[in-house]
């Protein structure tokens, strides 16, 4: 384990600590990036998932941050910050979550192993 790797693994234990009053969860992730109507992802790249009271999060390392509201009384409905209606969809089981947006989709992974630069089991996402 790298010095940098020790220092995000103390932080996200103290983080965890913290954070739990406040009924908050965040994980670093890998996402992948399906532009609408596509079965390639245009972009395997790093980012945080956060999720809180119903209330979910992506910042992603290209600079898109995806900020939902719950939407209804039907799970995985959500709107986004312009309005438009975003849907959270099954099909990755324990691994992760799909989210379809109006002009793409993203699949978030828990594991990060799969982004390009990461050995497997390693997570060195930068914030």
């Amino acid at each position: 384990m790298t010095t940098l790797n020790k220092i995000y693994a103390g932080l996200a234990v103290a983080l965890t600590v913290f954070s739990s009053a406040a009924q908050a969860d965040w994980v670093h992730a890998r996402c992948d990036i399906y532009p609408k109507g596509e079965d390639q992802a245009s972009a395997v790249i790093p980012c945080v998932f956060a999720q809180r009271q119903g209330y979910i999060n992506i910042d992603r390392s290209d600079g898109v941050s995806h900020d939902l509201s719950p939407k209804g009384d039907r799970p995985g409905n959500y709107t986004d910050k312009n309005g438009q209606a975003v849907y959270r969809n099954s099909g990755l089981g324990k691994d992760g979550l799909i989210f379809r947006f109006p002009t793409e989709s993203v699949y978030v992974y828990w594991d990060t192993a799969g982004l390009p630069g990461t050995a497997d089991g390693e997570n060195d996402i930068a914030q």
